[in-house]
């Protein structure tokens, strides 16, 4: 496993577990990065860029083959359906959109129109086809189908310009809400839990999945 850090100008990762100094390998030099994903079938590294250039990128995980992907309005969070081969990403601005672009980069579908304000976290649950979003500034979990019909509220973390990255397992959604990691019910959003407290403010959440199991282990990034 390879834990991936974000800076202002570039990707950088680093093996994992490990039992010697952190040696941090430069991936691929960015402009402000906020969103990565990877592609684990066709080993290639997606990203979102802030500041003037506003896009999605992609390269494969040596840094190499650097392709720009789209030219997007105010890209933010990214995920990646690899089964159907799709892109999803939100939008840092209000009244933005949540958009599903595929891997040939040949057809763009406006899946939410509108979300109440910023997405930063994003992710899908292909074997239920739906697709789960944080709000930022409400602080709202919601999901919705992929053809963008059937919104619901799945929780309100009520933690307002704190929340970030999400991540999925089986029957839970894990959100990075402040300093701390919360564990949702995905169907009922029933019985939030905190999993993990932090000193400092997090920001992205991943669940890992070895062997074609889930197990209990979280990344985070702070």
């Amino acid at each position: 496993m390879c834990a991936e850090k974000v800076e202002l100008l570039s990707i950088t990762w680093f093996r994992y577990p490990h039992n010697q100094t952190v040696i941090f390998e430069r991936v691929v030099q960015t402009n402000v990065p906020l969103a990565i994903a990877f592609d684990s079938i066709n080993r290639n590294l997606y990203w979102t860029e802030d500041g003037p250039h506003q896009t999605i990128f992609r390269c494969d995980a040596d840094g190499s083959n650097k392709t720009l992907i789209r030219s997007a309005n105010y890209p933010s969070a990214l995920t990646l359906d690899i089964v159907n081969r799709w892109i999803y990403f939100g939008e840092q601005r209000l009244k933005g959109q949540i958009n599903r672009l595929t891997f040939d980069r040949k057809e763009l579908t406006v899946i939410i129109n509108n979300p109440t304000t910023y997405v930063f976290g994003i992710a899908v649950d292909v074997p239920r086809d739906r697709i789960y979003w944080m709000e930022y500034g409400s602080g709202d979990l919601k999901s919705a189908y992929y053809n963008g019909s059937d919104i619901k509220t799945v929780v309100k973390t009520n933690q307002i310009y704190r929340n970030w990255g999400i991540a999925i397992s089986d029957d839970f959604i894990f959100s990075a809400s402040g300093n701390q990691i919360l564990k949702i019910n995905k169907s009922s959003g029933q019985n939030a839990t905190v999993v993990h407290s932090d000193t400092n403010q997090i920001y992205g959440v991943v669940f890992i999945k070895p062997e074609g199991k889930y197990c209990d282990c979280l990344v985070i990034s702070t």
